[in-house]
């Protein structure tokens, strides 16, 4: 049955959901998801001039210049956290220059960085951010420069209420540890979910995920239906 469809409006009502996200780190029982941060991708790309290495003054070098823009993109500190979410962070995740002769200066240099926001942004807000520390980069070293974002997901935070109360004490009956509700790691589905009705995350250890051999345990797996089987009852009783 197809329960959200495009558009602002869901095709049936939710009351509040849980999703099956693996979220705990060590142990079943540790965490419950309240949040994630937003994800924004940045894709940066400096502007030269091609020329023989041995005649720069003929050329343009764009690598040195993006290497201007990342020192202070990665070495800013954008925020120092809230209450409930870790500081927002930009890392880079790819660095490259269309080039293969190494006595050629090339005609651009790009590069392509992730930043994981808090709850003190909005997608323009750290957009505009960005386009900021640019800006500063830019005039100090005299760069022409493209700039484009993507994302994957805005930054929530469900508060406490039945939903979050009712699964951690449902946790807490099966596995006798009382989860800390947190908002790390990257985002999940749940960023589909959080404009209809509160959302939560519940799922199986995350040691392993997307590495190689990943696995869980069987035992976990019946201690997980068993915390969903007594949400649901203590849940649906309220």
């Amino acid at each position: 049955m197809k329960v959200l469809a495009p558009g602002p409006q869901p095709v049936e009502h939710l009351d509040a959901c849980v999703v099956g996200e693996p979220s705990n780190p060590e142990a079943l029982g540790d965490e419950i998801k309240i949040g994630r941060r937003g994800s924004m991708n940045g894709e940066l790309a400096v502007y030269g001039r091609q020329g023989h290495s041995a005649y720069p003054a003929k050329a343009d070098n764009p690598v040195p210049k993006l290497v201007r823009f990342l020192d202070r993109l990665a070495n800013a500190t954008i925020d120092k956290g809230t209450e409930k979410f870790e500081a927002s962070n930009l890392q880079v995740t790819i660095v490259s220059v269309p080039n293969t002769a190494a006595n050629v200066i090339p005609a651009e240099a790009r590069a392509t960085f992730n930043i994981r926001y808090n709850d003190l942004w909005n997608r323009p807000g750290i957009e505009d951010w960005v386009r900021l520390q640019c800006e500063a980069a830019a005039g100090g070293c005299g760069a022409r420069y493209g700039l484009s974002f993507s994302g994957t997901g805005d930054v929530f935070l469900t508060k406490p209420g039945p939903l979050v109360e009712t699964m951690s004490a449902a946790v807490e009956g099966v596995t006798g540890r009382r989860p800390a509700l947190t908002t790390g790691g990257g985002t999940s589905d749940a960023r589909f979910i959080k404009d209809h009705c509160p959302v939560i995350e519940f799922g199986l250890v995350n040691k392993t995920i997307h590495s190689i051999d990943e696995r869980v345990p069987l035992a976990d797996l019946e201690r997980l239906t068993a915390i969903y089987e007594r949400f649901l009852a203590a849940f649906f009783r309220r």
